[in-house]
């Protein structure tokens, strides 16, 4: 993916070391670069921390600019609005 290769170039342009993971928010259509602070961290363990960098991939959704790093505690909120809970099970739809 081209926007993959974009971002991961960017990253290493930035003064501190990061370890990079995609995330994905299914709800949300987007898959991001996860700029990880934790450089020996296992890879398939642990959680965003809040300073931690996203980058959304292109194509992101409305009002989210792609390509450009935000921090997790700036990001998260955001994305955490736009995901509505679905319905209970049992209730009308």
């Amino acid at each position: 993916m081209a926007s993959t290769g974009n971002a991961l170039r960017r990253a290493e342009a930035l003064p501190a070391a990061y370890q990079p993971r995609l995330l994905s928010v299914p709800e949300l259509y987007m898959l991001t670069l996860w700029l990880h602070r934790d450089t020996t961290a296992e890879v398939d363990a642990g959680h965003p921390a809040p300073s931690d960098l996203l980058v959304p991939l292109t194509p992101a959704p409305p009002g989210i600019a792609p390509n450009l790093p935000h921090r997790v505690s700036d990001l998260l909120p955001m994305l955490t609005l736009r995901i509505s809970p679905g319905p209970l099970l049992g209730s009308p739809a």
